[in-house]
């Protein structure tokens, strides 16, 4: 079941956005399918490492990784990670074969590039700061010498 919670009229209510909230905005949920290809994958890197795990330790690998944000919804793989871009390019692999996922150095580079890439602030977003800030000094300026 869903909850829909709906915003202001607009446009004489024709248009009335909202958001709808369910039970996978709280706990969020795998498709079987992926959830199955995770499963797998710890397994076989864990018998890699010589380890065992079994289907319940998987389930809780994913399930912990779900709410910390590791893995997005769709269940792939998210990376949280700062240093220099060798760094972030080892620590792509590390987490890619932790989670028996195949991935190649080229792919792992062209990941750490993007994330590198769309990590710097474009000029646009200091300029719209700059302007906001100009407005609302003028705004408080304009209402003190307005109530005099």
């Amino acid at each position: 079941m869903r909850i829909w919670l709906s915003g202001p009229r607009i446009l004489h209510g024709l248009v009335r956005p909202g958001i709808s909230l369910g039970r996978e905005d709280w706990s969020p949920r795998l498709p079987s399918y992926r959830r199955y290809e995770l499963r797998h994958g710890l397994q076989e890197a864990a018998k890699a490492r010589g380890e065992t795990m079994t289907k319940e330790d998987a389930d809780y690998c994913i399930d912990k990784a779900l709410v910390t944000g590791l893995l997005d919804s769709n269940g792939n793989l998210n990376f949280h990670m700062r240093g220099t871009r060798e760094e972030i390019i080892t620590g792509i692999l590390t987490t890619a074969k932790a989670w028996g996922q195949l991935m190649t150095c080229d792919q792992a580079e062209r990941i750490a590039d993007r994330a590198i890439r769309k990590a710097r602030w474009p000029i646009g977003n200091l300029i719209t700061i700059g302007l906001i800030g100009i407005f609302l000094a003028v705004t408080a300026l304009a209402f003190v010498f307005g109530r005099r």
